[in-house]
């Protein structure tokens, strides 16, 4: 599903308003949660309240009744023109998805997705190419620390200051994101293999999934076929060697194994 959210935030016809975000929560979260989990038939966001522990943190999410009103403030918070700079902007909206939690679940997911979107819409083509989930799993204490300093801030002074947020991402994120992207000759190269009816549905989905997921980190064929979780091995193989003919990934050998990396 996570593919699907990431073509849909990729469509310039597609900007982010409330009714955006329940279809992209829609498409690329909702259908993977048990019942208990999922939205009621219409409502854009959860009907009870929810709680968030994590190490140290714990954090009852907003008045599931106050949720539309203060994500409309966020909406019209992304949608202003301001002076910020975008990728500062982009970690605040991700820090009060997280914060305002409207959801049951996926909320941090829905956050990434956002942040990416926002960028998305400033000019930041490549930004979608960024695994921000694998920066954020590699440095989990640190995510949780920045929400409950947030928190501990926001009880001592009754101001909500999200720069502990701000720094934890400046040094674990976009401190670390040089040559992670792929070069202009790796986007083209795809566009064009794309528009030429060389590559498949299925292709398409995994060049998305392997981008999101791993971004110049190396991957087996086993380990795509495992996390992708929808393409028999076959397709795996198929995928990796027409992606490495195309120039698009690079194979390393490894005594037995292979491991492929994207171009960049």
């Amino acid at each position: 599903m996570k593919e699907k959210g990431l073509e849909f935030i990729s469509d310039p016809e597609n900007a982010i308003t409330e009714a955006a975000i329940h279809t992209l929560f829609d498409i690329s979260i909702s259908q993977t949660l048990p019942e208990d989990d999922k939205l009621k038939p219409g409502a854009f966001y959860r009907h009870d309240k929810v709680y968030i522990v994590g190490q140290n943190l714990e954090h009852t999410g907003l008045p599931h009744d106050k949720l539309h009103e203060y994500m409309g403030k966020l909406v019209s918070f992304i949608q202003a023109e301001s002076t910020m700079n975008d990728l500062l902007k982009a970690a605040v909206i991700n820090f009060y998805i997280g914060y305002l939690h409207p959801y049951f679940d996926g909320n941090g997911r829905m956050a990434r997705l956002i942040h990416l979107w926002y960028l998305r819409t400033k000019g930041y083509s490549s930004a979608l190419f960024i695994p921000l989930s694998s920066y954020i799993e590699r440095s989990r204490s640190s995510y949780y620390n920045a929400y409950l300093l947030a928190e501990n801030n926001l009880k001592i002074s009754r101001v909500m200051d999200v720069t502990p947020f701000l720094i934890y991402y400046i040094e674990n994120v976009y401190n670390k994101l040089t040559g992670t992207s792929p070069q202009n000759f790796t986007v083209e190269t795809f566009q064009r293999a794309l528009s030429d009816g060389k590559i498949t549905v299925k292709e398409k989905d995994l060049w998305s999934f392997v981008l999101s997921a791993y971004g110049n980190n190396e991957f087996s064929t086993k380990q795509l076929e495992r996390d992708f979780g929808n393409a028999a091995y076959a397709t795996i193989r198929g995928f990796v060697l027409k992606f490495e003919e195309l120039g698009l990934l690079t194979a390393q050998k490894y005594s037995n194994r292979v491991k492929y990396a994207v171009r960049i």
